[in-house]
């Protein structure tokens, strides 16, 4: 076959990267649904938490930020916002905020706007990045554009990257992507094994990102671990993994969030046990190198090596596990490995996004990608059997990782946006590479005929195309001989990252298969009898239309289906960018109307309550309530307390006098959802089980026991326990709580939301947690002290269980410090906090 004339080259390659610019561009585009319709506003849930965190940061700067501790969340005991939070979004919103305002005022953008349009942005990054990742493992730059043109519109990805959207996910992905990129380009030939270090500072950066890190992580680690398997182990996969590991977990513990994890966490060892065991075979293959070893010697020693190496690490674990250094799985990864509902935290199992996935999820968002990436699978692993390049064998690992996890959970389906756009753009490219190059043959052979050759165009074709295949085998059969020749035994061959397009496995891969056995002589007969034959009908002229035309018409198929996927994703993506603080409604008499009931529900706890009223919220609502009202909430979505999230549940759902006892010492005002729809009304088993459940020794109560006990049935008359309980009264306009206790102030426009004010609110107990002397400090002078409950409502034990677990060392100070008082009496002319405590338990008691 003749070489592509340069300027052909030039041509395709400018067309290929406007046809990506095009995809960047609609990645972008099709984001901006939910600013054009409602304006620069940050929406749901998470976001808000964000947005206040990227705030605190650009007032406050990284060292206030990296040690803030946030009272107005998760009143009493606060939150320890440097400890707990994936700093990552919030770095690079800053610094992307005080760039453009550094480039002059007409760049300059608020930080409002630079968060609404973050996930936009870097939507379209992602785009790109998936187009350069599948023209790595797939050697094919067609496959690439084709898979950013399905990436920048799958509703697998928007789904968590609408403008407004300012989530965790929406940079994740980016950061993902550009993770699995750079290490396959680590893995091209055996020269580029120092870039797994930029492989790991990405990875890093994907750490900073969100704690879904420990997928990419995961999946790095099962790659290399299935080329060692598959003997394609060499020295370059060693250092390219070997820096990886190290570099991302040295990057990765400096994140407090993080701390030892990697080198602690039971889903994290994998990846550190395909590090140590790459150590013990290099040092093996060394040594073997050393002595100069060979065949059944060399397996000896290596053996030995082996062995030493397992039983070193079995020591260490026997040393380690009864110190109880190795955690135990975390709920949510639990709940990939058992059904939903069973993971046994009922906070965990209460989330819809927890639900496994289904055919209509993949269907709603992966649409007709889902049917044609399968044929891109096999694609790509006929590719990696051809070529043997390592980045190859990714994609297929990829998508089988993704399905069984997104197949778990349905929030996980957001794993399967990249990998389906890639292998949808194999799918398809395979199409077009056959299409090119069996029409460049043709065209070269009648090229031939009209230049006057007396060789039959044909002809020769087909019998260059011979030749080449035949060279081509020979070649690799050379080189295969060498290598086991001059190699030790259990080393395969590193490989590139498959320069040959894709378009070519149909006939090559048997070609090549072929030529690894030509040394023995049966292999030699089947090549010479089976697979030449084959290939000389294969590539064929005749067969060389044959397959255009089918080609073609595949195409043509395919292309009726392309207006609908386009018209379906910006239907979901215009469905996906309500920003659920408002929404757009239609009235009775068919008119369309925007709600902003929760909204203005927010705005009104803003204007018109004391900026240290406290309000209770299921902790759906939290965020939105510091976010947007700047009012102190008891809880949010962080949910990194659940027993607290346990405490406000059974003050909601338990009856409105025993309910109000304990609120009073904790809350100024009480804000539900109502009105129908996922209100709290729809959520109230949830929140009965969680309250029954967490704090209990009893374990998690079922969920269809709770339903027949504490709902409301299909008529709408609640069950006697709901009936009583403080939730019902306070959400249904069917129920009514006593004055005395809840008094309505507020009722939203379209009565999607009801705020209460809590009469006889305790001042003892509201001034006992505001002293700073009444927080449980890790050491003394530090900024992380967790508050605690007031003694107020130390007698509930029934609804109130203990939230905080003290650590050894802060416990041993304070009763260092309590025995030091109590025999002082005083401390420096004042009265001992310890004799306030006693005056004011004796207050609060009088005072009930």
């Amino acid at each position: 076959m003749k070489e592509t004339h340069p300027l052909h080259s030039a041509i395709m390659s400018v067309a290929r990267l406007a046809v990506l610019a095009v995809a960047t561009y609609f990645a972008y585009d099709i984001r901006l649904y939910a600013i054009r319709e409602y304006g620069r506003v940050i929406h749901e849930f998470d976001p808000w938490f964000n947005f206040r965190a990227t705030q605190y940061l650009a007032d406050n700067g990284w060292h206030k930020f990296s040690h803030w501790f946030d009272y107005m969340s998760w009143y009493p005991l606060g939150r320890p916002v440097g400890t707990t939070i994936y700093p990552g979004m919030q770095v690079t919103a800053v610094s992307i905020w005080k760039t453009l305002n550094a480039m002059g005022k007409d760049y300059a953008m608020s930080l409002n706007d630079v968060c609404v349009f973050f996930p936009a942005w870097f939507g379209a990054v992602a785009t790109c990045l998936v187009a350069f990742l599948t023209a790595e493992c797939s050697g094919s730059s067609n496959s690439a554009v084709i898979a950013a043109m399905v990436m920048s519109v799958i509703p697998a990805h928007i789904m968590r990257s609408v403008g407004g959207g300012y989530d965790n996910e929406s940079l994740a992905v980016t950061a993902m992507c550009l993770t699995f990129f750079v290490w396959c380009r680590a893995l091209r030939n055996r020269s580029s094994w120092w870039i797994g270090a930029l492989a790991g500072l990405a990875y890093v950066y994907m750490v900073a990102a969100w704690g879904g890190y420990t997928f990419v992580l995961n999946m790095v680690g099962l790659h290399a671990a299935m080329l060692v398997i598959l003997g394609q182990y060499n020295a370059s996969l060693h250092k390219a993994y070997s820096l990886f590991w190290i570099v991302g977990t040295l990057g990765a513990i400096q994140f407090p969030v993080v701390g030892l994890a990697p080198i602690k966490s039971m889903e994290q060892l994998g990846p550190m046990a395909v590090f140590l065991g790459m150590q013990v075979l290099e040092c093996g293959e060394r040594i073997v190198k050393h002595r100069k070893l060979t065949g059944a010697a060399a397996w000896r020693l290596r053996i030995n090596v082996y062995a030493a190496g397992v039983a070193a690490l079995a020591a260490v674990i026997l040393l380690l596990a009864p110190t109880g250094y190795f955690g135990p799985l975390s709920v949510r990864v639990r709940g990939l490995f058992v059904k939903h509902t069973k993971t046994g935290n009922p906070l965990v199992d209460s989330v819809a996004e927890h639900q496994p996935g289904t055919p209509d999820a993949y269907w709603r968002y992966l649409h007709y990608p889902f049917y044609v990436a399968p044929v891109g699978f096999v694609i790509s692993l006929v590719h990696y059997l051809n070529t043997r390049s390592p980045a190859a064998l990714f994609l297929p690992l990829y998508a089988v990782v993704a399905y069984y996890f997104a197949n778990r959970m349905v929030r996980l389906i957001i794993f399967m946006g990249p990998i389906a756009s890639s292998l949808t753009g194999i799918g398809i490219g395979y199409l077009v590479d056959d299409i090119l190059g069996n029409a460049s043959v043709l065209i070269a052979a009648e090229m031939k005929k009209l230049m006057g050759n007396k060789v039959d165009a044909d002809a020769d074709a087909a019998e260059d195309d011979d030749e080449t295949e035949k060279r081509k085998g020979r070649e690799m059969a050379a080189v295969a001989a060498k290598e086991a020749a001059e190699t030790t035994p259990g080393k395969g061959k590193g490989g590139r990252s498959g320069k040959g397009k894709v378009g070519k496995v149909g006939a090559s891969v048997l070609s090549s298969k072929a030529s690894y056995d030509a040394t023995s002589t049966v292999g030699r007969k089947l090549h010479e009898k089976l697979v030449v034959p084959f290939i000389k009908v294969y590539d064929a002229p005749r067969s060389r239309v044959t397959r255009i035309i089918l080609a073609v018409g595949l195409l043509a198929w395919g292309s009726q289906h392309v207006a609908p996927f386009w018209k379906y994703s910006h239907d979901m993506a215009q469905g996906m960018s309500q920003p659920s603080i408002m929404f757009k409604g239609q009235l009775q008499d068919g008119s369309t109307i925007m709600v902003k009931d929760y909204l203005e529900a927010y705005w009104w706890l803003r204007d018109n309550t004391p900026e240290d009223a406290r309000v209770m919220a299921w902790w759906d609502y939290g965020y939105q309530v510091t976010g947007i009202a700047n009012r102190t909430s008891i809880a949010d979505g962080n949910t990194w307390n659940h027993e607290h999230i346990a405490n406000l549940a059974r003050s909601l759902t338990a009856t409105e006098e025993k309910g109000h006892r304990v609120i009073r010492h904790l809350a100024d005002y009480v804000l539900v959802w109502s009105g129908g729809g996922a209100d709290d009304m729809a959520k109230s088993p949830h929140l009965f089980r969680i309250g029954k459940s967490i704090g209990y020794s009893t374990g998690t109560v079922d969920m269809y026991d709770i339903q027949s006990k504490f709902g409301v049935d299909q008529y709408g008359r609640p069950t006697p326990l709901m009936a009583q309980s403080l939730l019902y009264k306070l959400v249904s306009f069917q129920g009514k709580v006593s004055e005395a206790r809840f008094k309505e102030v507020y009722t939203s426009k379209y009565r999607k939301v009801r705020i209460y004010k809590v009469v006889n609110v305790s001042e003892t107990s509201k001034k006992w947690l505001a002293d700073p002397a009444n927080r449980l400090c890790d050491a003394p002078g530090s900024w992380y002290c967790p508050g605690q409950y007031p003694p107020g409502i130390a007698k509930f034990t029934g609804i109130i269980k203990p939230a905080y677990n003290m650590p050894a060392f802060v416990k041993m100070q304070s009763e260092e410090k309590a025995k030091a008082e109590a025999r002082a009496g005083f401390v420096g002319g004042e009265e001992a906090p310890e004799k306030k405590r006693k005056k004011a338990k004796k207050a609060l008691a009088e005072e009930l």
